[in-house]
């Protein structure tokens, strides 16, 4: 629980609490924050590479009203989803932001009859994602080296509870 005049996200790194981060699940209707956030993390326009998927689960969170980060993923196959892509503004890490998505996707996309979830993570980019993924129990699929990223791309999975 969140103390009163603490927001569990604001500029204290010590205040951990997920209390005051704010899932939603309509990303869409932040899509221009949302670019920003992506251009400022990756470097790059391009979000995902299509948004057509059939589910598309298009998260984001904030704290304090503020865009703190995003987490977008697709069904591949009726039994796998696969996050495609996620990012936390860096003035709102090791405060939980990540995480939170991560439990949220986890969650829906269990209540949607999914049993396994998958990502990339490019460790020498973005070790943060490798780190969360194998606290969380994911585990090493398979492991890629990529040309175009200059890393290896390592593929984790993780089964969903029934």
């Amino acid at each position: 629980m969140v103390a009163p005049g603490q927001s569990g996200c604001g500029p204290d790194k010590q205040n951990r609490s997920h209390d005051a981060i704010e899932i939603g699940y309509d990303g869409f209707r932040y899509l221009p924050e949302v670019r920003l956030l992506n251009k400022r993390v990756f470097r790059e326009r391009r979000i995902i590479n299509r948004f057509d998927h059939d589910p598309l689960l298009f998260l984001t969170a904030h704290c304090n009203g503020q865009l703190a980060g995003f987490k977008i993923g697709y069904a591949v196959s009726r039994s796998i989803f696969y996050s495609a892509k996620s990012a936390t503004d860096p003035q709102f890490r090791k405060r939980g932001v990540a995480m939170r998505l991560l439990e949220a996707m986890v969650e829906e996309i269990t209540r949607m009859g999914f049993r396994e979830l998958r990502f990339d993570a490019f460790p020498a980019h973005h070790p943060g994602m490798l780190v969360i993924g194998l606290r969380y129990g994911f585990r090493i699929r398979r492991l890629i080296w990529d040309d175009k990223m200059s890393d290896f791309r390592i593929q984790l999975s993780m089964k969903l509870p029934r």
